[in-house]
Parts: C-alpha cells; structure tokens; sequence
C-alpha cells in the first residue's frame, strides 16, 4: 500500500483541525466566484481594456458559469469615475480594498496589470499623521503651510490624530453642482489648478524633510508614488502565492511622437511639454525592476507596437496585435481559472469541511465585537460545566444579539474543560446562513457526518430518511466521551426551512446522553418554536432569555468598536450618544449607531437630528445619507434590485441589471459617453463599502449573492424605494426580462438626452447597445475532457433563473410571460423538478393564484400535487402525469393544451411513453391528494398540529404536511405486523398503538418508542427499549405458556392510556407503567380513561358472538377509579376504596348506541323501555350519594325512531347528531331540533361486521353542511340542510378503515381525509364536491387477465369479478360480459385476435361469448377449470379441468392410452369448437399434484399440444395432435440437471420447438426429435416474435439481449446492478423494435430500443403492475394494475419520426371527434335561444 504524500497529511490535519472547531488559524473558504483586479493607468490602455470588456469578458464570464459554476467579476477602478469619488477623495482607499477583497475570494486570477510607458497619476495623500504633517509644515513656505492648513483638518477623534484632506466641494461648493453646470466647471478648474499646487508642496516637503534626514527614503516614495504603483505593489509584490494569482502585461510603443502632444500625453508622462524623467524613473524601475523579480517570466507577457500618429494606437492599425493581446489574455486567465478550480477541488468537494469552516468564520465574526453579557456567559458555564442532561435555549426578540451571543459562547467554551486530557469537539450551525444548514435534513446529514469522523465511525451507514437520520444521530451522541465531549451549537432555530416538520423539533434530542451538551437559540412567537421547546425540556433553568444590551453595555461595546477601528469622539459627541442609548439600546440600533459615529470627525458639529432614535429611523437616515453620497437614482435602484429579489443578488447579477436600467446609465454617463453601456463596477463597489455588515454575503442556489442581513433593512429598504406599486413592478419586470435571457447577446436599444445630443453633437435621439449580459439557459451543458470516466456531458442547473424568475414575472404582473415561459413550459418545470423540491414549483403556482385567479393554473397546481409522490422518485414522470390527468382539458384549456403539446415533443427525449388518453384521476374534482407511502393498509389517522399535519399508522408512523402532501417524518418502529389502533392523546404529545397482542408507545415530539408485549398477567415482566424509535421483539406468550388475547382497542389521556382484550383492561401512566389490570365479567366494547384517573367503561351484558345478529346489543357503561395493583378495584366496586372521591358517572344500562359529549355531561343513547327511540340523559350528583357519586338521569326524548340504530355520532361542535341506520342516517339538530333523514343510494346499505363497536366510519364535516360516510370503498357526501346526496367519490379500491374531517381550517378549506386497505390516504376537498370530476374506469379488484385484439379496436380485462371490454381508442369501458345477470366470479379467460369471440371459466360455468352481440354463443356447467387455450387458427378452445380423484382411464374419444399415477392428479382436456361449443375431443392427462396445474402449450403453427404428465412418479411430456387429439408420442425429460418445469414456451416459428423454463435455466426441447436442442442459463422464457433474440431478465436486476440460436449476449440494457430480488416482466413487443421491463420493487416500466439498446421510457407506476401487453403493431403498450385500472400507453421513439407521426394522428383523430360534439352543442344551445 502507497505511504500517503506530504500533501494528504496536512489536508487530514486540516481536516481535523476544522472537524473539532478549532477557531484558530482557520483556512480560507473555498469561493465561488472569480474576480480579478486590473491595474492600469487609464489612457493609454484604454483601447485594450475596451476590447476586452466587448469582447473578453463576457466569454470568460460564460466559461466560468457553464464549466465551474463560478462568478467571473472585473474590478476596472479606472472606468466610469465620477466627480462625486474625486470630492470625497476615496478612489485610492476603495482600490486598496478591492484589491484585498479580490485576493480573499477569487479563484484563480486575481491581479493583472497592464504596464505601458505611462507611470499615471500621482495623488494627493488624503491623510497624514499629525506628527508628520505638523514636520511637513516645518519646511514649507509660508504660501505652502497656509494652503496646506487651509485643506487639511485634524481629526482627534483618531487614534493616532491625523490631519484630513478636507472634500473638494467643502471649499469649491460648486465642484458637484450638475444644475449649475458653468459654476461647476469653474469649480473643477479652481480644484485642479489646487490640486496642483498641494502635490508641489508635499512633494517638496518630503523631499526636504529627506535630506534632513527626517524621513526615509521610503517615506519620500509615498509622497510621490502613482496609483498604479500602489495597486501593483498590494496587488503582486506584497501579495502571497502571486504565481498562481496574478498576470503583468508590458507593453512597449517604440517611436513615440512627442510632438503630437494631444496624442503622446496618453501614453506617456509629459511635464512642461517634455518627458517626466522622474516618473519614467520610478516606472521603470517598478516595471522593469521590482516586477520581474516578483514573477516569473511565465507571468510576464510583453509586446512591442510601432506608434501611429492617428491616435498613437488605433483599433485599425493594431488590429493584429489587439487580437493576439485579447486572445492571450483569454487563454491564459483561463489556465488560471483552471488551476485555481483544480485546487480548490479536494477540500472544495468535501461538502461537510466546507460548511463547518463556512461557520467556524461566522463564529469568528460574531464573536469578534462581543462585549459583556457576563451574566449569560456564566449562566451557559454552569450549563456547560453541570450535570443538566437537557439542551439550553437563548431566546429573545429580533435584533438583540442572540447569534453574537452564541458566537461568544462558542469561542470561550474551551475555557470552560479545565483537564488537559480533554479534547473539546464544537459543533456550531447557524442555520440558514448556507443550504445544508437551511433545512432539517442536510442539516443532520453535516452533522453526522462530522461526528462520525471525529469518534471515528464510518459515515456510510447515514441514512437519507428523516426518521432513521434523527435516530441515527441521537445514537451517534452517544459516541461521545469524557477525553473528547460534544458541545453542539444551533443558532436561530426559527432560520430552518418548514420542510420535513423542523419547526416541530422532534429532530431535537430532549435528553442528551453523558459528555453531551447542546445549545440553541430562537425568536419567541415563530412557528412557536419556543413554547414546542418549553414541552419538550421540562427545566425552566434550561430557558436564558437574551435582552437588550442596555446603556452602559452599549456605551462599553461602541468604545470597544471604536478602539478597534482606532477611533473615539469627543465629550460633547458622547453626550447626544448617551441620549440615543438611554431610549433604545438592541444590539442593532447600537450597530447603526457605531457606523454612524465612526464617521464623525473632531471637527464635526453635532445636531440632535445627527443621531436617529430607533432602529428604522436611523436606517433610513443611513439609506439618506448613501444616495446623497453616490446618487440617489443610483442608490435607490441598485438596493431596490436588491430588495425586490427572492433570494439576493450575486454582484454580477446586480452589475447585469444595473446595466440595463436606462435611468441610471443616463443619471451616469450625464456628462461622458461610455467605451461599453454598462456600469463601471467601482460605483456599486463605493455603495457596498458604505453598507458594511447590512449587505452581507452568503451562498443560494449555488452562486454568492448579496442580501440584506437584517430583517428590519429589507422593511425599511422595501418601504422606501418599493412602495409604490408601479414602480415595484418594473423593478420586477426588469429582473424578469434579465433572466429570461432577453437582451443577451443583442443590443438594446436606449435615448439619448437632450443634452448629450448637444454635448456630443449626436444627430439621433436613438441608440443601441450590447450591455454584455449573460445567456439564461435552463441548464448549462459541458461535454467531458477526453479521457474522462463517463463520456455523458456535465449536466448543471440555472438555479438562480429556477428560482428567480416565477417569483419575479409574478411581482411584475406579467401573466402572459409567466404562463408562456414558466407555469405551462415543458422545459421550465422539468428543470426545477429535476433540482428542486416539488413544493417550491407547486409554490410557484399557488402564488400566482394569490394574484389572479386563472382555473387552468389551478389545474396544474392541483394536478402536480396529485403526481407528487410519483415526480419525487422522478421528475422524467412529469410528461405522463400531466398528460394522463390533463388530457380531458385540451379541447377547453388553451395553456394545458400547450404544455401537452410540449410534452409530446420536448418531453419525448426523457419519456417515451405517452399517455393515450386520460389514465389517471384529474384534478378540478374533490380530490385533492392521494397519499401513497404506506406498504400496508393504513388503519390508524389523526389530524394533529392544529391542523397542519396528518398522522397515519401502518408498520411505520408517517406524517404528512397536508398543505403539501409532503412527508414531514416517518417512525419506524421496525414491527412484523401492522398497527391497528391509533390512541392519540389530547396535547398530541405522544400517542399508542396495538399490534395484536404488542402496543407501542410513541413519543410524537421526540420520535421515542417504547413497544411491549401485552401481559394478561398482573407480573408485569415486560421487555423494553425506549432510544431512538428501535424496537424489541418479544414472546407473544405469557409465563404459564398461554397465548395471550388479541388486544382490541386503546386509549389515552395526556398523562395515562388504556389497552383492553375481550374481558381484560390495562391501565398505563405515559411512560408505560403499569397502574392496574382488571378482569371484566362481560365483553368490553369501549373504554375511555378520564381525569382522577378513573376509566369510563362501555361492555355488554350478555355473552354475544362478534358475528351474532342480535336485535338489540344490550350495554352498560359504567365508572371506576385507577388504583395501583395492590390496591385494584373491580368494575362493579365503583368508589367503595376511594370515598373521599367522585366518579365522573354513574352506572346505566343501555343498547345498541351511545355518545357522550366532551364534558361528560350529555349522553344520548337508546333506552330498554323506549325501543329505537333516541333519548338524552344528564349527569347529576347522586341523590343520597352526591359527594361521591352521579348518575345518568332521564332528561328527554329527542325524537322517535324504529330503525335499529348502529352508532351515534356528534359533530365537533355538538350542534348535531347522527344515527347510523340500515339504510342510511338520520341527522338531528339541536338549533331546530328537527331531523333529516340521508338515505344511501340503491342497494348500499351500513352493515356492522366483526367485533361490536360504537363508531362508524362516518363523520360531519367542519362547517357542519355535510354529513360524510363511508360505505366499502366509497365515500358518499350528504347535505345536511335537506338530507340528499350531493356526491359519491370511488377512488379507494379497498375498504375505507377511517374518515376524519379537519377539526380547524386549513387554508380555508374543508377537507376530509380517508384511509384505506389499498395503502392509500386520500384527502379530499368539500368545496369541490359539486364539482364534476372526470373519473377513470377501471376494474373494481385486480386485473388478472388481460388481452388485445387490435384488428377489432378493443382490450378484454378480467378481475375475480368483471369482464370488461375497452374501446382500445380512448380507454372507455364499452361493455361487461357476464353470463348471470347478477355477476360471476372469473377464473380464467381467453379473447380471439380478431374480437369476434371470447371465453371464459365463470361461476362453475364454462362460456363462450359473441363480442359483437354482447351475449352467449355456448354456455355449459363446468368447475375447477384452470387454463383456456385457443388453437387450430383459434377456431377452437381447450378447456383444462382439474378432477378430483385420479382414475385408469382412456381416450374418451380416440381410445388412446393414458398415462396415470396414484400420486398424479387427473386433468380432463375437452376442445370446443368456436362459436356454438361442439365437443370436438376430450383428452384425460395425468399430472404431477402441486397446488397449480402445469399448464399446457402449442406449438408453433399448431403442431402439437405439449401436457406435462407424470409416468412412474417422472415428468414426461406428452404430445397430442390439436385438430383431433390423438396422442402422438411422449418425452423423456432425462437431460443434465432436470428441475420441475415451471413454464412452457411457445417458440415462434419453430413448430417443433418447446421451451422449457425451470428455476435455474431454459431448455429448448425439439419435441418431434425428442432431443434437447439448446440449453440457455437464466432465460426465463422471453422471446422475441421472430424467434432470433431471447432477453435474460433475472429476478436480482439486469436485463440483457440475447441471440436465440447460441445464447450469445449481443446488447445489455440493464446492467448487473443490485437492485433487490424482485419479480420482473419483460417482453418484446410485437414488432421487435422495444423491449419492456418491469421491476416490481423498484415499480417502474422501461422501455429500451432494441437496435441499440438505448432507454427511451423510464416510467413510476401508479400501483403494482399485474399485466402488461404491447399492440400488435407495436405502437402502443396496455398496462393492467393491481388497482383494477388500465392504461394505454403509445410507444413514442423521438428519434424515430414514424412513431412522432402517428402520436399526432392519434391525437387529430382523438380530439377531432370531441371538438366536434363541442360545436354541436354550442349549435344546440343557440337553437335553443332562437
């Protein structure tokens, strides 16, 4: 094994050191942007820089978005400078910075200098120590000193002082006045002329004080020394690394013209018309000098020209050189960009390194200004240092430091382990601040992973799912110990996303095992994050609230501030500040106060109005000041764009759109015209170094963008700028049209103002330009170096544009392009699905709803939201979920029509399986999701979270976020069986199921499960584990050995629950502790445990089978209290042991039905002496007893009834009453007291089976309109005001087991919410119940026979019980066969390739049917038929019976001897004829006994019928003549490794060839030689319709194409990957040209094109496929579910035109019939009204 290198040990060191927290010496972050730095003087490069802003830097800026996914930025601090950076004298200092800036964060290149013969300006130095301006002054003249006097000021308020270049327009006020345009230009004059003379004296100055000795010859440079200079001296000399970071380009005019001086003074420095020696001294000794000797002659590009005295350089002229500079300049960035990629790339790929550092610096800069707060900090110590065993939380209002605070925490919490053995781990997120700390999930993926390198546990083991995540890292906590602990540290709780349930904290760990310490700060109120943690930890010790810094705090952090900024202010200033503190003193407003004061000079004369009061005020005073600094239009446009985006802006993004507003370029180039019409980049660089720490950066959708940090800086931006609607809306409309790519690579056109008309003498107010934006592709492609492991091209998202540009064309109102290019744009919603969460598209669309209703965005959004789980596993399933629930609105929906459109064109190159007509339930109606997660029927539901969420039970607790249909969380507890009975308690905080004779306690807000055996004995030996939702299987058997009884129900308070069997109750506190177990003497029906505790019991009174029919179900409800065992007190005690008590009832005798209200002091029920007849009674003191008991008293009668009465029901608000009867219900009012009888439709009637029970599956819903019930598999809605059924929904193919109804509003709606036995939970929507809903036909039970006959246009299905006919056109049932008119039970059927007939085994009888005639052609009694075979040109059918008792005999009708067994099983064969059923022959076989018969086969062409028989206890086969059955000859199957036959397979063309299918293999058998002909290992009987290919489909994945004749693979379309041992279907079509395949695991049909094995399809299932058939023209695919229901499917190659054609003759030919009955009835309609 290879020693690791050098550099491997040092990344693992790294590595470790950032894994444990370590906050020192951090490394950089690994940046997402390249920005680069030019450094030049400004004339005599301009032609180059030009170019390469035209030409250049757009190329490179694609380069790095579409190959690295990089920003590319160029700092040019030389274009666009205003009079506004020469007043304030900033140019210099804002160069140095970006300097700094452009080191810290660009990839690659950072620095270029472009060197002429030009040393450049020379500026003034705008500060000077007062020691060393007061020498300056000592040796300037009298006229010097006084100007020097004159513009530098001393600022005290320095530390040290310095005297201060004084801003030009404080002196000239007219230097900036653009409205007085000749004062202006005096005043430039007067400055420059100023200037000059300021420059003279210092330089003189220094040089003196030089000789004197009293400055160094450095100090002397720094008086004299260009901008240039001090850019390349910060930009490579001092620069590390400069190699990899940084270019210089020389280059030298030979023959320069001096005397041209208009010209040569651009390129060269000219003092009194005559070369500057002294600056071409200093330059060449920097350029010739000092530069060389920092960078090696790689890094040095030269050039030589020849002058030309147009223009000394003219584009012209040097138009070769000019190329050969851009193009090498591009290249060698590139190379740059490139290295710098490569060396980020190992750290930079490592996605938990890069997120820890990411908030290890936010630590460091939080924690960096921190003072006092001692009394917190000592609060976390003590945390930090005891024996708490809970997380702590800081929590406090927005804006008062809580992140500073945690950050402080964070950095001192090393101090606080004292032992030098001890090797602290810190593990810090901000959340929100990046996207794996954004959302729950990737947020405890980072931290698993993190943990599990640090305690050394391999992180492939981390799961994906929520649920066994939070298990897992809960389990991982436990790794910690007393030498390496864990202090975990989640800031703002609040920042994570909804997604997944984190805003319920069940991720959290409420209890925190030893060496573990967790620490996490939120807002108060938000999601009510803080009172869900306030349940959570029981100690209030563990809650530290963060307050305001107050105003000696606040005083003591601004002098901290401004000593680290080497600043103070004056007493006076002090003064105003104090004032400010005394009235508001959050962390914030000190902030803004700090940035304010900094700024103040000594000299400064402080107003009242120079210090706001609040935090708003002082934000708009600091917005104020910014425009009237750099503008305002300019001010207020950069930060609308800013504030009108949805996530932030990257600083390119906002140079683009800055760019293209022709309000701000023509605000800026007032007075110049532009090299290029875009923003010259220092001007934002200005306003973003006046914002520090507001505009912060931080990472979306995969680039850096610029947003407001504080939440109060977006309001008051968002107030200031984004007010007014109009203007709001452009802002939005400009950033719709920059994403959506308009003026990329074309000009757009602009006005030229009447004054740079005359300024310029342009002729025309039009203009046009290139702006130089980016593309805005949806996907950015990058093909793969040669040499690469994969040759697919690198596929990356336009996230910014998937995430911007809804959001910004809906704020602009833009319907119409917010239709066309994202809501109903094929390529638009394929893209955001394939890289985002479908509720962020399905929140595109609700949005837009908010601001104009429009019925077909509804019916995207709601059709989205039903295909939700099957677009989650991929969104290629995009195309056939919206055509085959959309397709019914093409005629009528123009926007729907057009995305299908799109689907069937664009979408063909992802999913080649198009939807022939409407295949899935549609949208519009009353359903609204269809929840598809369980694997087992769902028999427990609850509505929790105030209505947010769902709860449902199956082998796993999965909750659903029901305003999405999303998974918040899944619990499983890892069971055998399925949970049965769901108890939740009323504070939902923890809930318990039954598992036949195991329950389950689960805690709802931690995840936590305890499951047990239920012991019918009172020792209670049970086994447990409570940690991380793992489960103990234990014995279902008690001590003694008896198998205890099934449990029946459960129920709960919010501190005890209760478990009963047949005659037993348990009672339990919350924790699992056994309490009491009583015996009953009668069976137990019902029971509730109350306050005290005591338990409300409901049983019968006589002994009655679960079964039974009985008229009248006798009860008695009664009361007792909850003692321990050893105190237990029996149900028919009562109170006897506890008389200092009082029950909550009393003892009553009743029958058939009862409900209580929630008070327990109303019950209406049915009296012995009244019959059905429905009475209410109260509950009241006990007469003689009432201290200590109560009873049920008569009140009176609600109304009277005969009908036997099922169960009773109450609404939520006790307003009303239902009774469920045999037909129907009757609903009472208790406002009317009237009733209304809701009578169920035709035969339906309620009917109770099994075990008595005083529920039903029937409900109110929340309004109280409806009453709603489920009958089997439907749900019928009543209207309650006049008792008549408004609708039915049949979408459940399996019995409804539970019906709830919102007990509080969601969103406005009135849902109701079933589950059932087929896995589903459905939640429908009451508002639309009137609605028509455009239902799917399909079979009410499993489709297990299907066929095709495409010659007649239709499909015959079989379930158990149907017999269906299909038009093969437009998917619509046409008809049942049935030969009793009240239904059949199918066995088997067969259909004839033309369609004229069918047969079928039905109900013991054997049928022959007449398609055409829809009736009988032959009908004759026949049982136990398990195969018809049609043969002989299918004029006839075989009809296969098993017999029961094997006999000798013979032909029956050609005396052929037959082969029998005493083990075998008879098997009668009888061939009729098609149609009238003539007994053509009968053939009696003897076959091998199984469970199955073996079924029989014909050969090719109908040579032979081939029976598997069994002669002296060996399989043979046996041949028979199909057109007379006459025995032919048998079979030995003697062959090497013979295993019982499973299949038998025709071979097409090959009338003498049978293949054989066993478990291992496939034998191709040549009947009439009786020799095996070939022997194929793992076929399975799939064979193309020619007879030359054969497919290997093994059960363990991979899928192959094979040569019949030799086996030989010649195509693998699936490679041999594990996907799980699963059934699978695979065939070729008809016509050869696709191959199938279905994976029952996986529940996908593939479809592969056989000539080159390419995959076309790749479709998710609805349900499990259980036949699938391909047309006999090969053009479209029919698939039969589990469900009953039937899809047709064309097969549509998008390289193959033929396939394309037919699909859009389908459709023309579909629609053309539907158009036309729509023209009709409109025609009707106007009939009418004539």
């Amino acid at each position: 094994m290879p020693e690791p290198s050098s550099t491997d040990i040092q990344e693992a060191e790294l590595i470790q050191h950032v894994f444990y927290g370590n906050l020192d010496n951090l490394p950089n972050l690994a940046s997402k942007i390249v920005r680069i730095f030019t450094s030049s003087t400004f004339t005599d490069t301009s032609m180059e820089r030009n170019s390469l802003m035209q030409h250049t830097y757009p190329k490179l800026k694609e380069y790095c978005r579409e190959k690295h996914g990089l920003e590319f930025q160029v700092v040019d601090m030389r274009w666009g400078v205003r009079d506004e950076a020469t007043d304030d004298h900033k140019t210099t200092e804002l160069c140095m910075q970006e300097i700094d800036n452009c080191q810290r964060v660009s990839v690659g290149p950072n620095f270029v200098v472009f060197l002429g013969q030009k040393y450049g300006y020379r500026p003034l130095p705008t500060k000077i120590e007062e020691a060393e301006f007061r020498l300056i002054l000592s040796v300037s003249s009298p006229e010097d000193a006084r100007l020097l006097t004159q513009w530098y000021k001393l600022d005290s308020n320095n530390i040290p002082s310095l005297f201060c270049l004084q801003p030009v327009s404080s002196i000239f006020t007219n230097f900036t006045n653009k409205a007085h345009p000749r004062l202006m230009e005096e005043d430039q004059s007067q400055w420059w002329e100023t200037m000059s003379k300021l420059n003279r004296a210092v330089r003189c100055a220094a040089l003196a004080l030089f000789n004197q000795g009293k400055f160094t010859a450095q100090d002397n440079h720094r008086y004299n020394w260009s901008v240039t200079e001090q850019e390349v001296v910060r930009g490579i000399l001092n620069a590390k690394d400069r190699v990899d970071h940084t270019l210089a380009f020389f280059r030298h005019i030979e023959n320069i013209n001096i005397s041209l001086l208009r010209h040569s003074m651009k390129f060269i420095d000219i003092a009194s018309k005559l070369i500057d020696e002294e600056a071409q001294r200093m330059l060449s000794d920097l350029r010739d000098v000092r530069v060389p000797a920092a960078l090696p002659k790689s890094s040095i590009i030269r050039y030589t020209v020849e002058w030309s005295d147009e223009d000394g350089l003219n584009k012209n002229v040097h138009a070769e050189y000019l190329q050969n500079f851009i193009d090498t300049f591009y290249q060698r960035i590139l190379e740059l960009i490139d290295h710098g990629v490569g060396q980020q790339k190992s750290l930079a790929a490592n996605r938990a390194y890069t997120e820890i550092l990411q908030q290890l610096h936010v630590v460091n800069y939080f924690s960096q200004d921190f003072q006092g707060r001692t009394d917190i900090l000592e609060r976390v110590r003590n945390y930090v240092q005891g024996s708490s065993k809970q997380p702590l939380v800081l929590w406090g209002e927005g804006g008062c430091g809580k992140s500073s605070v945690l950050a402080k925490i964070v950095s001192e919490s090393k101090s606080w382990f004292l032992s030098k053995n001890c090797s602290l781990i810190r593990l810090v997120r901000f959340l929100g601040t990046t996207p794996d700390s954004s959302s729950v999930c990737p947020l405890l993926r980072s931290v698993c992973q993190q943990i599990s390198l640090l305690y050394e546990v391999s992180d492939n083991a981390i799961p994906v799912e929520l649920s066994q995540l939070t298990n897992y890292f809960k389990r991982l906590l436990e790794k910690a110990t007393a030498d390496k602990p864990l202090c975990i540290f989640f800031d703002s709780l609040d920042q994570l996303s909804s997604a997944d349930g984190a805003h319920s904290m069940s991720w959290l760990p409420p209890t925190l095992p030893n060496y573990v310490k967790l620490i996490v700060s939120t807002l108060p109120g938000i999601y009510s994050i803080l009172n869900t943690l306030r349940n959570i930890i029981d100690s209030r010790e563990n809650f530290v609230q963060v307050k305001p810094l107050g105003e000696e705090l606040g005083k003591t952090v601004l002098k901290a501030w401004l000593a680290r900024h080497h600043r103070t202010i004056s007493n006076a200033q002090w003064e105003l500040v104090h004032e400010r503190l005394a009235e508001c003193s959050t962390p914030l407003y000190v902030k803004l106060v700090f940035d304010e004061i900094k700024l103040w000079k000594s000299y400064t004369k402080i107003q009242e109005k120079d210090l706001a009061k609040t935090v708003l005020t002082s934000i708009n005073k600091l917005l104020g000041r910014i425009e009237n600094q750099h503008g305002h239009i300019l001010v207020a446009h950069a930060l609308s764009y800013i504030t009108a985006s949805k996530s932030g802006l990257s600083e390119a993004e906002l140079e683009d759109l800055i760019s293209l507003d022709e309000t701000v370029l023509n605000d800026v180039y007032q007075y110049h015209l532009p090299p290029i019409r875009r923003i010259p980049p220092l001007l934002w660089t200005r306003i973003r170094n006046d914002l520090p720490n507001y505009l912060v950066e931080r990472e979306a959708e995969g680039v850096s963008v610029v947003s407001w940090y504080h939440r109060q800086f977006a309001e008051v931006s968002h107030e200031r700028y984004l007010s007014n609607p109009d203007e709001r809306r452009i802002y939005h409309s400009n950033m719709a049209d920059y994403y959506l790519g308009i003026w990329a690579g074309r000009p757009k056109p602009f006005q030229f103002s009447d004054h740079q008309k005359r300024m310029f003498n342009i002729s025309s107010a039009d203009g046009e330009a290139d702006r130089k934006v980016p593309a805005q592709p949806l996907i950015f492609t990058t093909n793969n170096p040669e040499g690469s492991v994969t040759t697919t091209p690198t596929v990356r998202y336009n996230l910014r544009k998937l995430s911007e540009l809804p959001f910004q064309l809906i704020h602009a109102q833009r319907e119409d392009d917010l239709y066309k290019n994202v809501l109903f744009n094929y390529d638009f919603i394929h893209a955001k699905l394939s890289c985002m969460p479908l509720n962020l598209c399905i929140f595109d669309y609700e949005s837009a709803l908010e601001f104009v209703f429009d019925k077909e965005v509804k019916l995207m959004s709601d059709a989205l939201r039903l295909s939700s789980s099957m677009l989650a596993a991929d969104p290629n399933n995009l195309a056939c979920q919206i055509i085959g629930r959309l397709l019914p609105f093409y005629t009528t929906c123009h926007k729907i029509a057009s995305f299908i459109d799109q689907c069937e064109s664009t979408g063909l190159q992802v999913m080649g399986l198009v939807p022939a007509c409407n295949t899935l339930p549609s949208p519009g109606g009353p359903l609204v999701y269809s929840l598809e997660a369980h694997q087992f029927a769902v028999y427990g539901l609850e509505v929790i979270s105030s209505g947010q969420s769902l709860l449902t039970v199956s082998n796993k607790f999965i909750v659903f976020d029901l305003s999405s249909g999303d998974i918040v969380r899944i619990i499983d507890p890892k069971i055998e069986g399925i949970m049965t009975y769901l108890a939740l308690a009323p504070d939902q905080r923890y809930c318990v199921t039954t598992i036949s004779n195991q329950y389950i306690i689960c805690n709802l807000l931690t995840g936590d499960l305890i499951l047990r055996d239920y012991q019918s004995s009172s020792v209670n030996n049970q086994q447990q584990q409570q940690t991380g939702g793992n489960t103990t299987k234990t014995n279902n058997k008690t001590n003694s050995g008896q198998i205890t009884e099934s449990l029946l129900g459960a129920h709960t308070s919010n501190t005890h629950f209760v478990l009963w069997t047949a005659k037993m109750y348990q009672v339990y506190t919350n924790k699992g502790e056994l309490l009491t177990l009583q015996p009953t003497r009668f069976q137990i029906i019902q029971i509730e445990v109350l306050e005290g505790p005591q338990v409300e019991t409901v049983c019968r009174t006589e002994d009655v089978k679960d079964d039974q029919d009985v008229v009248r179900d006798r009860l008695l409800i009664d009361y007792c209290f909850v003692s321990n065992n050893d105190h237990q007190t029996d149900i028919n005690n009562n109170n006897k042991n506890n008389p200092s008590r009082c029950l909550i009832g009393g003892r009553k005798n009743i029958h058939s039905a009862l409900i209580l209200t929630r008070d327990k002091r109303r019950m209406y029920t049915c009296c012995e002496i009244n019959d059905n007849n429905v009475e209410m009674y109260v509950n009241k003191p006990h007469p003689i007893h009432y201290a200590t008991q109560r009873i049920w008293a008569f009140d009176h009668q609600l109304y009277e009834n005969k009908d036997r009465i099922f169960s009773l029901i109450l609404s939520d608000d006790e307003n009303y009453l239902m009774a469920v009867i045999f037909k129907g219900f009757r609903i009472f009012s208790f406002r009317s007291y009237l009733w209304k009888t809701c009578l169920l439709p035709g035969s339906v009637r309620n009917i109770m089976s099994g075990a008595k029970r005083l529920t039903y599956t029937a409900a109110f819903s929340q309004d109280n309109r409806y009453c709603i019930a489920c009958v089997k598999s439907s749900v019928y809605v009543f209207e309650i005001e006049w008792g008549n059924l408004v609708a039915s929904f049949d979408l459940h193919f399996g019995r409804i087991l539970v019906v709830k109804c919102l007990s509080t509003g969601s969103g406005g709606n009135n849902y109701v919410i079933t589950t059932g036995m087929d896995k589903t939970t459905k939640v429908w929507n009451l508002q639309n119940a009137k609605e028509k809903s455009i239902s799917i036909t399909q079979l009410d039970k499993c489709i297990e026979m299907m066929y095709i006959s495409t010659e007649a246009g239709l499909i015959m299905a079989q379930s158990r019980t149907q017999l269906c006919l299909f038009d093969l056109t437009n998917g619509s049932m046409i008809g049942q066969l049935s030969a009793n008119p009240h239904g059949s039970i199918y066995q088997c059927t067969v259909l004839c390739t033309n369609g004229l007939f069918a047969a079928s085994a039905e109900s013991g009888n054997f049928v022959i049917y007449d398609i055409d005639e829809r009736k009988t052609s032959f009908i004759t009694p026949l049982k136990n038929i398990f195969q018809l075979l049609l043969h002989t040109a299918e004029t006839m059918v075989l009809v296969l019976i098993t017999e029961s008792t094997p006999t000798q005999v013979s032909n029956a009708s050609n005396n052929v001897p037959v082969n029998t067994s005493p083990n075998g099983q008879a098997i009668q064969a009888i061939s009729y004829g098609i149609p009238d059923g003539e007994i053509i022959y009968e053939i009696i076989s003897n076959m091998k006994r199984s469970n199955q018969p073996k079924k029989v086969a014909c050969t090719a062409e109908d040579t032979y019928l081939v029976f598997i028989e069994e002669k002296k206890n060996n399989e043979i086969l046996s041949l028979y003549d199909p057109m007379t059955g006459e025995h032919v000859h048998n079979v030995k199957l003697n062959y090497p490794a013979y295993k019982d036959i499973i299949l038998m397979v025709t071979i097409p063309k090959q009338p003498y060839l049978i293949g054989l299918i066993d478990s291992e293999k496939g034998i191709v058998m040549n009947v009439r030689d009786k020799k095996v002909h070939l022997t194929l290992p793992k076929w399975g009987g799939q064979i193309s319709s020619d007879g030359k290919y054969g497919l290997y489909a093994p059960t363990r994945g991979g899928l192959e194409i094979f040569e019949f004749r030799n086996g030989k693979v010649i195509r693998t379309l699936i490679g041999k990957i594990a996907e799980g041992v699963f059934e699978v279907l695979a065939f070729f079509t008809p016509t050869n040209n696709h191959v199938i395949y279905y994976n029952k695991g996986k529940r996908t049909i593939r479809v592969f094109r056989t000539q080159d094995g390419k995959q076309i399809a790749d479709m998710k299932c609805p349900a499990k496929v259980r036949q699938a058939l391909g047309t006999h023209d090969g053009r479209a695919l029919i698939v039969g579910y589990e469900d009953g229901a039937i899809q047709m499917f064309l097969i549509v190659d998008h390289f193959d035109e033929t396939t394309v054609d037919y699909l859009k003759r389908w459709r023309k030919h579909q629609f053309h019939a539907k158009l036309e009955a729509i023209r009709q009835e409109t025609v009707e309609k106007q009939s009418e009204l004539q």
